[in-house]
């Protein structure tokens, strides 16, 4: 971009250039804590969502060891015919174990959940999820009063209170 100067720009031997306006707000991420209150209700829903996740993990584990399976028979057959398969082997061998390592720990904490489930007692909250909001920033804002977690508070499913 070229700027022309005229001499209604020149004054007293400087020029005028075009000043950048500053931002005089900026919206930032933080995190909204969610807490929901111990119900009966809460109780019975939780406990159907974590032992739905455990069937799914079970059967993920199924899945895991059926396609393991299947691959181990494909190098076998490999090595048979001659073929050098021992990094394949390997690195099958590696994977599949990081795999059922991530899901028998993730089963071991919804197990853990589900039991503690009726160890809560009723009226207390309970944090039961993360999210992320915007919040606008502008100057004069005290920048730790404006980042703080927020917190919206659920009970039965309903939005009962949102602590800014």
């Amino acid at each position: 971009m070229t700027t022309t100067t005229t001499a209604a720009d020149v004054k007293d031997n400087t020029i005028a250039f075009p000043t950048r306006q500053r931002p005089k707000s900026l919206m930032l991420k933080r995190s909204v804590v969610v807490k929901t209150l111990v119900t009966d209700s809460f109780k019975q829903q939780a406990n159907r969502e974590l032992s739905k996740e455990l069937q799914t993990i079970d059967s993920q584990l199924e899945q895991l060891e059926a396609q393991y399976q299947h691959t181990l028979r494909q190098l076998e057959g490999m090595a048979q015919n001659g073929q050098h398969v021992a990094p394949q082997l390997q690195q099958l061998n590696q994977e599949a174990q990081q795999r059922r390592t991530q899901l028998s720990t993730l089963k071991m904490e919804v197990s853990s959940q589900l039991a503690n489930l009726d160890k809560v007692p009723n009226g207390t909250y309970i944090v039961t999820g993360n999210l992320e909001n915007y919040v606008e920033l502008g100057v004069g804002d005290n920048i730790y009063d404006r980042i703080r977690n927020a917190e919206i508070r659920v009970t039965d499913g309903v939005v009962t209170d949102i602590i800014d």
